[in-house]
């Protein structure tokens, strides 16, 4: 099983710190929706592979995909089981559910 490592931190900020965007990028990227990104991203994952994405089943493996992105995103976010369960709108026993279909464990917890 996984460990869950909280870190409450902004990823933009160590990003910045990273220097591998800058303010203008962050309010190009507030500007599109969520589907732009998605779509930006596929096709940019697709030009470097010269659009040969055959055979991966993109269709059935999004979900899972996007799933990951929310449960790692949460985690940089959130301080703890309890604030993390509802940024993502779960219950505990959903988000303990979803964390154990990831591979983590919730030991504890916070009441």
């Amino acid at each position: 099983m996984k460990r869950i490592n909280y870190k409450n931190y902004s990823k933009i900020n160590e990003l910045k710190k990273m220097n591998k965007i800058d303010d203008q990028f962050v309010f190009y990227i507030e500007t599109l929706t969520l589907e732009d990104i998605i779509t930006i991203k596929l096709e940019t994952t697709m030009r470097n592979i010269n659009f040969k994405f055959f055979n991966f089943p993109l269709w059935k493996s999004m979900h899972r995909i996007i799933s990951e992105a929310l449960i790692n995103s949460v985690f940089n976010l959130a301080k703890n089981n309890t604030e993390a369960s509802r940024i993502l709108g779960l219950d505990a026993k959903q988000y303990r559910n979803y964390l154990s279909d990831f591979g983590y464990e919730i030991k504890t917890w916070e009441k």
